[in-house]
């Protein structure tokens, strides 16, 4: 066994790892670090039988959990990204010191890049950076971060997402440089930024559902209220996709899914998740031209004006 390396990717993310090549290591995020180093310290400090699961709050990564173990033998393993390292008790405080002094890298927070801006014909999320900004609708913003956590670990990637009229372009560079562009206008981000970026779009998307879930009210007829909409949703998605050969299937995934993410009881990040994977559900498997309408359902019925 040997010390695990530390380092900071060009993606922004940290990466903790022994013997590996490329990205075959437990990613985190930069902001993470100090509490992955708080749960090395409290596993270093337990003599027996342990074991913490920390799970990330950000999507780096092949996992979205790091496992702290310590068996009844002492020996002490880290788990996550399909990895395990098994480490000395002085291994984890050296990690952990390593992680508490990490060199600093000039990136803005998340809501420097993305935030939640006044409803207005379904745009509700504004994405800037140096003086450029774009709006974009719910569904945008979910596959705006789907494109870009794709690019990642690419060296150039460029995609062009066209909903109805509007085309959204994500593109990186080789230089490790990327952009959002729309309507002859272009947002950029160096590999510092993009995480910010990322934690920026999921936590607007978030906040934007759960001013609809608010609305709904907590009362005893805030389930009539959510049955409601979600009778909606389906009214309006069964007459687009009324000729659909699976049209029944899509708008069952459709209410099932928005049932998810405005009912009661369900874990907040949770929401922004499943909003997530039902925007890039449409965007990869239905034909083209009905990308607009069933998103235009969604902004109208998942977005409420505040």
């Amino acid at each position: 066994m040997g010390n695990l390396y530390v380092k900071i990717r060009t993606d922004g993310a940290l990466g903790i790892g022994r013997g590996t090549e490329g990205k075959a290591e437990i990613a985190i995020g930069y902001g993470e670090a100090h509490m992955i180093a708080a749960a090395l310290e409290k596993l270093a400090q337990t003599a027996r039988s342990y074991r913490q699961t920390y799970r990330k709050t950000t999507d780096v990564g092949a996992g979205n959990k790091i496992d702290f173990e310590r068996a009844d033998d002492g020996r002490i393993s880290l788990i996550g990204d399909g990895q395990q390292y098994y480490c000395t008790e002085e291994e984890i405080r050296e990690l952990a010191e390593k992680l508490k002094h990490l060199p600093p890298v000039e990136v803005a927070p998340a809501s420097d890049y993305v935030e939640k801006a006044a409803p207005k014909d379904g745009f509700c999320v504004l994405v800037k950076n140096g003086g450029k900004q774009i709006k974009l609708k719910l569904p945008d913003a979910a596959l705006v971060k789907a494109a870009v956590k794709s690019s990642l670990d690419s060296r150039f990637f460029e995609e062009n997402i066209k909903i109805g009229d509007r085309t959204l372009a994500i593109n990186r560079s080789s230089d490790l440089k990327w952009s959002l562009s729309s309507d002859n206008e272009s947002v950029r981000f160096t590999a510092y930024e993009v995480e910010a970026l990322l934690a920026g779009l999921h936590n607007t998307i978030l906040d934007v559902l759960m001013d609809a879930v608010k609305s709904k009210g907590s009362d005893k007829i805030a389930d009539i209220r959510v049955k409601s909409q979600i009778q909606r949703i389906e009214q309006e998605a069964t007459k687009v996709l009324a000729e659909h050969s699976k049209g029944k299937g899509i708008i069952k995934q459709l209410t099932k899914v928005a049932n998810q993410i405005l009912g009661t009881g369900t874990d907040a990040d949770a929401r922004a998740h499943d909003f997530i994977r039902l925007c890039n559900y449409i965007h990869s498997k239905l034909e083209p031209e009905f990308l607009e309408p069933l998103f235009e359902i969604l902004s109208f019925t998942l977005v409420t004006d505040t």
